[in-house]
């Protein structure tokens, strides 16, 4: 039985009532850009969000407070987890068909695919996107602040510089060339005494030790791995300073209010994702053929990889004010 907006299944006349229902499965970095969203129904009534369920642990650092509803994929799965909620307005925001067919009468996002073919076509000079957070906002009939935030439990030790560097990751040609993570973190620890932390999922594990070899007994530690949504935040939150290329961590680092600097590769802010922020955003200039494609992509198209091959890790870390942020 789907689930139009105002009923769900298995409810009673007893069933809590919430006015709003929003939902976005994953990934990481979307979850975040939704939390303006949640906020903005949340100054006009009750909210729950309908995510996966290792991704709960963002969407309980939302603020204000909205209810987590963590499911599995799949139709069935998430009017289970929905059940027992009458909302007033339901917002897809994952549009997907598992989310269409559970939700038929929910407001959904959508997206310009013909806009963003023409970016990944001709670059930057085919436009941008529109910046997604305002776009799930829209979506969902909602105005407010675009800036995701989430909530900050924890923070720095005094009196220790640390550094969070984001290594690996799903999609090759958007990730940082090892070489480069590994020379960023000599510079930070040799110039700032930092000590660095190599993030990134389990499947990252051998990169990061890769990286930790090359920097020859530094005070470097790969936690690529460890732990999961929860420990990630908690473990971003108490960096002085992020280094990501364009990816998750990176979102939930600066919505933490974590000063983060976003090296951008074979992606690029008018995919509409991100906003240009000096001192926030680096990448190779001269790159005609970037963005070129909406993930980041495994392989590159004209097989010259300028984008990764050009960066310079003294550029990088002077572009992070010397470590001194």
């Amino acid at each position: 039985m789907p689930w139009e907006e105002g009923t769900a299944p298995f409810m009673n006349s007893s069933s809590p009532r919430t006015d709003y229902l929003l939902v976005r499965l994953h990934s990481l970095g979307d979850l975040v850009m939704a939390a303006p969203a949640a906020a903005a129904a949340a100054s006009l009534g009750t909210v729950a969000f309908l995510t996966r369920r290792e991704l709960v642990p963002v969407v309980e650092r939302f603020t204000p407070a909205v209810t987590p509803l963590g499911c599995e994929t799949g139709p069935v799965a998430l009017l289970k987890a929905a059940a027992g909620r009458r909302a007033g307005t339901v917002a897809d925001l994952q549009n997907n068909p598992a989310t269409r067919l559970a939700f038929p009468g929910a407001r959904r996002f959508s997206m310009n695919r013909r806009l963003r073919r023409r970016i990944l076509c001709l670059g930057a000079s085919g436009g941008s996107m529109p910046y997604r957070a305002e776009e799930f906002m829209k979506a969902a009939g909602l105005e407010g602040d675009p800036v995701p935030r989430l909530l900050r439990r924890g923070f720095p030790d005094e009196g220790e510089f640390s550094v969070g560097l984001v290594v690996g990751g799903r999609w090759a040609m958007k990730s940082l060339p090892e070489g480069v993570a590994a020379e960023l973190a000599r510079l930070f620890c040799d110039r700032d005494r930092a000590r660095v932390f190599l993030i990134g999922a389990a499947c990252d594990r051998a990169a990061g030790e890769r990286v930790r070899a090359a920097c020859g007994g530094r005070r470097v530690s790969n936690v690529c791995g460890e732990g999961g949504t929860e420990e990630l935040l908690t473990r971003l939150e108490t960096m002085d300073l992020v280094v990501s290329p364009d990816s998750g961590p990176a979102h939930v680092a600066r919505a933490l209010g974590v000063k983060t600097m976003v090296v951008f590769t074979s992606t690029s802010p008018e995919l509409g994702f991100w906003r240009h922020s000096p001192g926030e955003t680096f990448m190779v200039p001269g790159v005609p053929c970037r963005p070129c494609h909406r993930h980041g992509g495994r392989r590159c198209p004209p097989g010259t990889e300028a984008c990764r091959r050009r960066l310079v890790p003294a550029e990088i870390y002077m572009e992070c004010s010397g470590g001194k942020v």
